[in-house]
């Protein structure tokens, strides 16, 4: 669905310094430190959306397959442990390797510190752009402003130059630090980016580590899918979405709403046929790529409706191999009881089995949800990977009091899978009704629409794209267009935390008189 070939003319390069063991960690290795289940350098390298990847350190136990899944390229510095600012250079030689046959003008470079297990895709895609449009160096800054010398991108043949600046009479880099290299950077060559939540963290001390422990949540797919009215071509699709989503790292996918069969069809006959099978494939793949699948379904209700259902499921407890069994992670307190059937221990993603019927029908635009669907009536929210998400449906998007009770439950993000209803000012409608809950419930909320079909004309809902991941203090982070394709997020609780200590509606919302 979105992945790209490598390019063999690299323009972009990261420079990923690695294999740094640290006093204070015991004189463990900080890139291959676990965080949310992956190694820092693991969630380093798949942050970098670059043409190339270059780690310099050891490769390890680990650096094969590394290479495989990220392209990246294991190298030396030599001689060994002589320091950070050597080992960029040993870097930027393997670029100039691999530029060989041209100066390499135009490329641009990030520095990267491989215990920087926070950093975010959309972040490192603004520095690059930013270097690459002002020919300067744009770098990472913490909310005190320091900045953060190995989240930086470079224009390479200003890094190459401030290299030669330093090199030593009798050649090389040793022992020299990273500030001398910034040191050689004019008033107005350096841009800076302020950081948002935990993404400046590196791991130097054991209550770093636990810090950034603390902040990572689950890593989320957002699979914008296009749904046939052929019920076997879209099992094809989910199959292709969810192992997609496995592949790129995921703990959880969301699919759209309807994801099962599209509006327009006949629901009611549909679900009596299809839905036991397609629940049952949801938790196939769950349980074979070892993720939460979060999709939408009709289910049979009274009166010849149905329900608009969105099922969750994890990993089947009963497949899962001995050796995965362990104990659950303290869940803490939430503000009103979970609903019977969501809840789970958190970090367990095979104790996620949860059902969420959609509340609010699309009676609006001339449509008529409520004569074949009937509406649900409890909240519902999931544990994660040391996150609470709650679930939502498309309309539901409308009514603020929904995203605000489940935030008061607990959820630092909102599932939201649709099947947006295409017309004039829509688009701009579904953009700004997603940041404005974002807002209200100071939550990120994950919306996964369906892909439009290219020659669709009907007048039922199929879905516009603009599937998107928006901050909780109405941030776009990521956003895709009209065409099939995945968002991957790894959720930031620290982000969700300073929010809610700077936008406190939560706390100071108060009952309202009804008439």
């Amino acid at each position: 669905m979105s992945s790209q070939p490598h390019e063999t003319s690299a323009t972009t390069f990261a420079i990923v310094l690695a294999g740094g063991a640290s006093s204070r960690l015991g004189g463990t290795d900080k890139t291959r430190m676990e965080v949310a289940g992956a190694t820092t350098l693991e969630r380093v390298l798949r942050s970098a959306h670059v043409d190339e990847r270059i780690v310099v350190g050891p490769a390890g136990d680990g650096g094969p397959d590394l290479a495989r899944i990220h392209g990246a390229r294991f190298v030396l510095e030599d001689p060994p442990r002589s320091g950070p600012l050597a080992a960029l250079a040993r870097g930027v030689a393997e670029i100039s390797g691999d530029l060989s046959d041209g100066p390499g003008g135009g490329a641009t470079v990030l520095v990267l510190g491989g215990d920087m297990p926070l950093l975010r895709a959309e972040t490192l895609t603004a520095l690059t752009s930013t270097s690459a449009s002002e020919q300067k160096v744009a770098a990472l800054a913490g909310s005190d402003g320091h900045v953060q010398y190995l989240c930086a991108a470079w224009p390479l043949a200003r890094l190459r130059a401030a290299l030669d600046a330093l090199e030593q009479s009798d050649g090389g880099w040793a022992n020299l630090s990273l500030r001398r290299l910034y040191d050689q950077l004019g008033a107005d060559e350096l841009l800076t980016r302020r950081a948002a939540g935990a993404e400046d963290s590196d791991i130097d001390t054991p209550e770093a580590l636990g810090a950034a422990r603390d902040a990572a949540g689950p890593r989320i797919a957002l699979a914008q899918i296009e749904v046939s009215e052929d019920v076997e071509v879209t099992r094809r699709t989910v199959r292709a979405a969810v192992a997609e989503a496995a592949a790129a790292g995921a703990q959880l996918v969301l699919l759209p709403e309807a994801t099962l069969t599209p509006f327009g069809t006949d629901l009611h006959a549909i679900a009596d046929a299809h839905h036991d099978s397609f629940e049952q494939l949801i938790q196939e793949l769950a349980t074979t790529h070892r993720l939460v699948v979060v999709a939408g379904s009709f289910t049979p209700a009274d009166g010849g409706r149905v329900h608009n259902t969105v099922i969750a499921r994890g990993p089947d407890d009963e497949n899962r191999p001995a050796d995965e069994d362990g104990p659950a992670d303290e869940n803490g307190p939430a503000d009103e009881p979970l609903a019977a059937d969501a809840a789970g221990a958190i970090g367990e993603p095979g104790a996620v089995r949860a059902e969420y019927r959609k509340i609010h029908l699309f009676d609006a635009y001339g449509s008529r949800e409520s004569e074949t669907v009937a509406p649900g009536e409890e909240l519902v929210v999931i544990d994660l990977g040391g996150a609470r998400l709650g679930i939502a449906t498309c309309y539901d998007v409308r009514f603020p009091e929904q995203f605000s009770a489940l935030a008061r439950r607990g959820a630092q993000a909102i599932l939201l899978p649709l099947a947006w209803a295409d017309g004039p000012g829509k688009s701009e409608q579904l953009r700004l009704l997603l940041q404005a809950r974002a807002l209200d419930s100071t939550t990120v909320v994950l919306a996964a629409d369906q892909a439009p079909p290219a020659q669709y004309t009907g007048k039922a809902a199929r879905g516009i794209g603009q599937s998107a991941v928006i901050g909780p203090l109405g941030q776009i982070r990521q956003e895709l267009g009209r065409e099939p394709g995945l968002l991957v997020v790894d959720l930031d609780l620290e982000e969700v935390r300073d929010a809610r200590a700077a936008l406190p509606v939560l706390e100071h919302g108060v009952p309202l008189p009804r008439d």
